[in-house]
């Protein structure tokens, strides 16, 4: 992932129920019954907000929980939307919000947690060219 950028001070507290996230301790983690909005890794959000500020973590929440991902609050994929977001694979917009609409991420965590490697930096080679566009493996024009 990018190299981090600076110590912020950052409450994720207040980010994460201005974005509708509500934050437990990993001990609360229950592998079914998961309920949209609940998030169990507070060490990520941590660390990402501290390396990047309050409005990018908040950013993070709103492309995850606000387009029908609710339930897929976990450290990988936040870390990976977070540097999609850094490397700006796509302009931060609507357009970008309808993107993430279109993805489901739980089907793209699945399949990166089966690849060897992290589970983060295989979500983002798998979510870029969703997010790129084909575009991006198309011949120039001479």
């Amino acid at each position: 992932m990018l190299a981090r950028t600076g110590d912020f001070p950052c409450d994720i507290h207040r980010i994460a129920r201005a974005c509708g996230v509500t934050l437990h301790d990993a001990e609360e983690n229950r592998t079914t019954g998961r309920k949209p909005g609940h998030c169990y890794c507070k060490p990520a959000v941590r660390a990402i907000g501290r390396a990047y500020g309050e409005s990018h973590l908040a950013l993070v929440f709103k492309l995850t929980n606000q387009t029908g991902n609710g339930c897929e609050l976990h450290a990988a994929t936040l870390q990976a939307v977070s540097y999609l977001v850094r490397i700006e694979a796509m302009p931060i917009g609507s357009e970008l919000f309808d993107a993430f609409d279109r993805i489901d991420l739980g089907h793209v965590r699945r399949l990166a947690r089966v690849m060897p490697g992290s589970a983060a930096h295989n979500m983002v080679a798998l979510l870029f060219p969703m997010l790129a566009g084909t575009a991006m493996f198309q011949k120039a024009a001479a």
